[in-house]
C-alpha cells in the first residue's frame, strides 16, 4: 500500500530533514555563541525526549525502506545504523533514569561516529560515476549487492539519505550537548 506514495514519503522526508537542518544551525549558534541563552529554557523540559523522538523515529524510518520498501542497505548505511539503533534503546533506558553524565557522551560518541560515515557517504554520492569509476574515493564492499553511491532519496538535487542521516546526527550530538548542560536531573 505505501508502495504507491512512496515518492511522497521520500519528499516528505526530505523537508523534514531540512527542517532538522534549520534547527540543528539554531542549536548550535545559540549554544557555542549564546551558551544557551534563547532555547535552553525553552527545551529543558523535553530535553529527554528529543534524542528519544529522533533516534525512534530514525530506526523506524530505515526499517521502513529496507524491510517493507525492499531496499538493501550498502556498507556504510549499516555503519550508520549501527551508530543510531543503540541510541534509540539508550535514550529510551535514560528518559527513566535521567542520566546527564553518561549517556549525553554515549550518544555523542555514536552521533560523532556516524556523522563522519554519513558526511563520507554523502560526499561519495555526490562526485560524478565516471571520477567513482576511477578509484577516486573508494567505498567498502560487501556482499549485499547494494551500491553506496546509489541514491534512494533524491529530493531537491542534493537531499539524499546520507544528508538526512548527517543532519539528524548532527542534531542528536547538539541534543545531546544541551542535555548535559541544562538536563534535568531526576530526583529521588
Amino acid at each position: 500500500m505505501l508502495f504507491f506514495y512512496l515518492q511522497e514519503i521520500n519528499f516528505a522526508l526530505a523537508l523534514g530533514g531540512l527542517a532538522l537542518l534549520t534547527a540543528t544551525m539554531l542549536l548550535y549558534v545559540d549554544f557555542f555563541v549564546y551558551k544557551g541563552k534563547y532555547f535552553a529554557a525553552k527545551l529543558r523540559r523535553c530535553l529527554w525526549y528529543i534524542p528519544m523522538f529522533i533516534t525512534v523515529t530514525s530506526v523506524a524510518l530505515s526499517l521502513l525502506y529496507s524491510e517493507y520498501f525492499g531496499f538493501v542497505p550498502c556498507s556504510l548505511c549499516w555503519l550508520q545504523r549501527i551508530a543510531i539503533y543503540p541510541q534509540a534503546l539508550l535514550s529510551i533506558m535514560a528518559l527513566k533514569v535521567r542520566d546527564t553524565v553518561y549517556f549525553p557522551l554515549y550518544g555523542i560518541g555514536l552521533s560523532i561516529f556516524g556523522f563522519l560515515v554519513a558526511a563520507y557517504q554523502y560526499v561519495y554520492q555526490m562526485i560524478p560515476k565516471e571520477k567513482l569509476e576511477s578509484g577516486v574515493l573508494p567505498c567498502l564492499v560487501d556482499g549485499s549487492g547494494a551500491d553506496c553511491a546509489e541514491k534512494i532519496i533524491n529530493e531537491f538535487g542534493f537531499v539524499t539519505f546520507p544528508f538526512i542521516s548527517a543532519v539528524t546526527l548532527a542534531f542528536l550530538i547538539v541534543a545531546y550537548l544541551y542535555l548535559r548542560k541544562f538536563g534535568e536531573v531526576k530526583r529521588g
